[in-house]
Parts: C-alpha cells; sequence; structure tokens
C-alpha cells in the first residue's frame, strides 16, 4: 500500500464517521425535539399546575429552560417542538426510539412517557381524519431519513392529506428543505391535482404512493422562476432554452426526480429537412422518451399537429426496444382548456402545459386553477350542451 492510498482510506473513514455522526445526530435531535412537544402537549391536556399558566405556558417554560442552562430552548423552538407532536402523533413512540439508536432510548427511558393518546387526541383536534398507510412504520421511516427542517416544514401543512402529498414526494424525490418550501410556495399540490383531477391525486396520496401514469407525472403549470426571465419581457424560446439548460438541475426538480436530460436541439431529419425539437428526456417511471417543445404564445392546435410529427417520428427511429410509446409535453405561456381539448382529444401522448416565469402569488395561483378547471369541466360538456349551440356564433 502507497502513503498516498492510505491517506485516501484514512480521509474515506473519516468522511463516513463523520457523515454518519450528522445524520445520527439529526435523528437524535427530531426524537428529543417530538418527546418535548409531547410533554408541553400532556401538560396542557391534564397537567395539574396547567390553569396557572394559560397561554403562557410555553413563555414560562423556555425562561425557566434558560436559567437552567438548555440551550436552544427558546420559544419558537418550543412551539415548533408541540407543532411536530400535534402533526405526527405516533402510535408507538418507543419503538421509533429504539429503532434510532440506544442513546435515544435512554433519552426516552429517563423522561416521564407522555401518554400517546393524549398527543392523538389534541392532534385529532387540529387535523383531518388520519390517513390509514401513515402509521407508526411510516413516521418512523419520516423520522429516520428527513431532517428536522423537513418534518417541520411538512408539521405545517393543516391538510392532512396534502401534508401527506409532500411527504410522500420528499421521500421519492429527495427534496432538499429550500426545494420542498419552494414547491409548497408555487402550490405543487394544487398544480398536479389540476393535471391529473383532484380526484385521482386525493386517492394516490390516501393510498400511500405516487401515481405512474403520464397524466400523474405531468404539472400545470411550471413555475420557472428560476431562470432569471420576468414574465413581463420579451424573451425569445432560444433564451427560455438557454437558461432551462443553464439551470437544468433546477428544471429537472420542477419536471420531476425521474426525468433524465437526453439531448437539446435534437434534430429530426425527414424528406430531406430538418426539424429540432427543443428538449429530449427520458422518464426512468414511465419508461419512455419524453419531447418538449417551447412556445411563447397562446397553444394553437397546429402545435399538436407539430408535436404528433415528433412523437412518431421517435417511436420508430429513436425509441429503443422494450421502451414505451414517447408522449409530448408542450409549454405554452397561455391555453385555452377547451381549444386544447378538441386539438389532444384521442390522443393519450401529447400534454399541454402551462409554464410561469415567475411565482405568482397564492391568490394569484388559486384564481387561475379555478378559472382554468372551471374552462376544462365546460369542455368535457355532455353532446347535449353542445348541440345547443349556434354553430354560426363563431363565424
Amino acid at each position: 500500500m502507497s502513503f498516498d492510498s492510505l491517506v485516501a482510506q484514512v480521509a474515506r473513514a473519516h468522511a463516513v464517521a463523520e457523515q454518519l455522526a450528522g445524520r445520527s445526530l439529526d435523528r437524535l435531535l427530531c426524537v428529543r425535539n417530538w418527546i418535548i412537544g409531547s410533554h408541553i402537549i400532556h401538560f396542557e391536556q391534564g397537567g395539574v399546575e396547567r390553569a396557572g399558566y394559560g397561554d403562557l405556558l410555553v413563555e414560562k417554560l423556555a425562561s425557566t429552560l434558560r436559567a437552567r442552562g438548555c440551550a436552544g430552548m427558546s420559544t419558537r423552538n418550543l412551539r415548533n417542538f408541540r407543532q411536530l407532536a400535534l402533526a405526527y402523533p405516533l402510535i408507538e413512540p418507543g419503538a421509533l426510539v429504539q429503532q434510532l439508536g440506544p442513546e435515544a432510548v435512554e433519552i426516552w427511558q429517563t423522561s416521564a412517557k407522555s401518554p400517546v393518546t393524549t398527543i392523538q387526541q389534541a392532534s385529532a383536534e387540529s387535523s383531518h381524519v388520519p390517513l390509514e398507510w401513515r402509521d407508526a412504520a411510516w413516521v418512523a421511516r419520516l423520522f429516520g431519513e428527513l431532517s428536522f427542517s423537513h418534518l417541520l416544514e411538512l408539521a405545517r401543512i393543516q391538510d392532512e392529506t396534502e401534508r401527506a402529498f409532500y411527504e410522500l414526494h420528499c421521500l421519492k424525490e429527495r427534496w432538499s428543505v429550500r426545494e420542498l418550501i419552494r414547491q409548497r410556495t408555487s402550490m405543487l399540490y394544487q398544480r398536479v391535482g389540476l393535471s391529473e383531477q383532484r380526484e385521482e391525486v386525493l386517492a394516490l396520496a390516501r393510498q400511500g404512493h405516487v401515481g405512474r401514469s403520464p397524466t400523474s407525472q405531468l404539472r400545470d403549470p411550471y413555475v420557472l422562476e428560476f431562470v432569471g426571465l420576468r414574465q413581463t419581457s420579451i424573451v425569445r424560446e432560444s433564451e427560455l432554452e438557454n437558461a432551462l439548460v443553464e439551470h437544468l438541475s433546477q428544471f429537472l426538480l420542477e419536471l420531476g426526480r425521474d426525468f433524465c436530460f437526453v439531448e437539446r436541439q435534437f434534430r429530426i431529419t425527414v424528406g430531406n429537412r430538418h426539424h429540432h425539437l427543443d428538449l429530449l428526456f427520458f422518464h426512468r417511471t414511465l419508461r419512455c422518451l419524453v419531447a418538449v417543445d417551447l412556445k411563447l404564445g397562446e397553444f394553437v392546435p397546429d402545435h399538436a399537429g407539430q408535436m404528433r410529427f415528433y412523437l412518431n417520428y421517435l417511436e420508430k427511429e429513436v425509441a429503443k426496444p422494450g421502451e414505451n410509446p414517447p408522449i409530448g409535453i408542450l409549454l405554452c405561456t397561455e391555453k385555452d382548456s377547451e381549444v386544447v381539448h378538441f386539438a389532444t382529444a384521442g390522443d393519450e401522448g401529447l400534454f399541454v402545459s402551462r409554464y410561469l416565469l415567475e411565482l405568482p402569488s397564492a391568490d394569484t395561483l388559486k384564481r387561475w386553477l379555478h378559472e382554468e378547471k372551471g374552462q376544462l369541466l365546460q369542455s368535457l360538456a355532455t353532446p347535449d350542451e353542445g348541440a345547443e349551440r349556434d354553430p354560426n356564433a363563431d363565424q
């Protein structure tokens, strides 16, 4: 063994040990924080002296703990610990603690164990009916794989189905805390709910898994604020394409973790003429090529014909044996759901989504989603309803 090899092996061992130590410490702190929060809830629900403190309980506890030299026990942190315990009322907290190591067991055994039923009752008063699959084993996985910052951000989501949706994506796509906050701010839950119909989103979240159909993997709209281009400025398609490639890692997170970049300006030659597809990806879960074409204006039916031309070529000349047929995503600044419906009817491989270059306010996006869903439902009117329209009305 050379000296350089020795150095490399020692450095590697040190790095791995340091990483494991950090991970173990974070898990231990998660358990500690949950235990502290559960004690606060238990005291509020049944403590003999609780009436004497009232709403000032957390403030009094924080000042007392500071006087005893307990670091990190600020009023804000104690409220966060309480929120964590309310959001995740563990069915078998002792089992979780044991899973995280002997140090955690010691903390649990040397503290007064608050009845779990007390926490569950308090949680039931502030949240929806629990989803059956989010049991003790699920919570143990969350506490074992996510940081306290992740868990706290998730705990702030009041709707339990929505929280379950983000839990699933945090584990599946390995989001950082910053990405989790970004996706919540851009209302991913609501955007995906519009793309694949809200009932399907709710069903998937209730069942405890992320959808595997093309519609469940796509979003509407896509929020591309990370490219640094303004919605009100004049932007060329080439500029947007360049910006997306320059920020490819962020674009892939917005698309979804299973998207793999293949090529930009993918050349398609038919009839001695060259055509160029803006972006080509491969989706690991769907096992197919994904063509993405950028459009600066509003969607028009001609866009669908062009994309179908690309998809037919990809399926015949590019796709490998065993892959599913390619799908296409047209990204437009605007779209009318009724026009999209009739332009893509019967074509299960073609999707149209809107993209936003700036992160909208929650009210703005909610209003847009409501209007978009209304147009979609109108376009799916029954034949009898459609027959009542004047055929000359659009002329």
